[in-house]
C-alpha cells in the first residue's frame, strides 16, 4: 500500500512525528505494517504540489500482492483520517471497492532522513524514469538501501536495486527472493508463481516455486557477509546473504 503524503519525512516516516500524518493516523498505519501481511510506505510527488495547497485529496495504491497478483487499486481520498475506515483484511484478500489503476507505479526511495544514500541517487533515477514517460513517485524508506537507488514497482510489488537488479518481490521471504531473482537473470520471470520452503538445515531451505504447471526447486544457503557499509557516511556493519547453491 502506498499513500501519498506530501512534506518531509524523518527516518521512520510512519511513526509519530515521522511525518505530517495526523499521529492516529501513523500509528494505524504502523499496527498494519508491523503485525498484518501488509507493507506501508508514503509517497509524494513534485508535480502535485499545487493540489495539495488547495485541499487534502490523498492518492492511494493497494496491490494485493498474493491474493490478486497484477492488480492495481486507486483511492483518491478527501481526507487522510479515511484510511482508517478501510479493512486491512479485505485490503489482504483484494476486495476493495475501488477502480483498477490502469498503468504500472514506480516508487523511488528518496528518504534522505533514513539513508543520504537513497536521496543522493534516488532522484538521479526518478528523473530518468519520468524521462520514459512512466509514472514516478517519491517514496519512504522501502528497504534494502546498501543497494541504493532502490525503487518499488507496482503492482507487481518488486524492489530493485543499483543498476535494475531485481532484489525480489515484497510479499515473498529472503529466501524465496534469493530463488526469484536468480531464475530472473537466467531470463526466467517466476511472476505470481506458488513458493513454498522448507528449511532442511539451520541455515539452509529448500524453495519450490511453481508457475504455469513447472515446478523450479534450488537450495538456498545463508552465510555471513563480513563488514560491508550499508549506509552513506555509516560504519560498516555485518550481516547476512542468502543465496541459491550452485552445483
Amino acid at each position: 500500500m502506498a499513500i501519498e503524503q506530501p512534506g518531509p519525512w524523518g527516518s521512520k516516516a510512519l511513526e509519530p512525528g515521522g511525518s505530517r500524518l495526523p499521529d492516529d493516523v501513523g500509528r494505524a498505519l504502523s499496527t498494519w505494517s508491523d503485525e498484518g501481511d501488509i507493507k506501508v510506505v508514503l509517497m509524494r510527488s513534485r508535480h502535485r504540489h499545487a493540489i495539495h495547497r488547495m485541499h487534502e485529496t490523498r492518492r492511494v495504491y493497494i496491490a494485493p500482492l498474493r491474493s490478486r497478483p497484477g492488480a492495481l487499486f486507486r483511492l483518491d481520498l478527501q481526507d487522510v483520517r479515511h484510511i482508517q475506515d478501510l479493512d486491512p483484511t479485505r485490503l489482504i484478500s483484494g476486495d476493495i471497492a475501488a477502480p483498477l489503476h490502469p498503468k504500472s507505479v514506480d516508487l523511488v526511495c528518496t528518504n534522505g532522513k533514513r539513508d543520504i544514500c537513497c536521496a543522493q541517487l534516488g532522484r538521479p533515477l526518478l528523473e530518468e524514469l519520468e524521462a520514459q514517460g512512466r509514472e514516478v513517485w517519491e517514496s519512504s524508506h522501502i528497504g534494502g538501501h546498501r543497494f541504493a537507488p532502490v525503487h518499488l514497482t507496482l503492482p507487481d510489488g518488486r524492489i530493485w536495486g543499483r543498476g535494475g537488479i531485481l532484489r525480489g518481490s515484497s510479499h515473498l521471504s529472503r529466501v524465496e527472493q534469493a530463488v526469484e531473482s536468480h531464475y530472473f537473470s537466467v531470463g526466467i520471470d517466476l511472476f505470481a508463481a506458488l513458493f513454498t520452503e522448507v528449511q532442511i538445515t539451520e541455515n539452509s531451505w529448500q524453495v519450490s516455486a511453481t508457475l504455469d504447471g513447472k515446478k523450479y526447486t534450488e537450495v538456498v544457503e545463508r552465510s555471513e557477509r563480513g563488514l560491508s557499509v550499508e549506509s552513506c557516511n555509516k560504519e560498516a556493519v555485518s550481516g547476512e546473504i542468502f543465496r541459491v547453491k550452485i552445483p
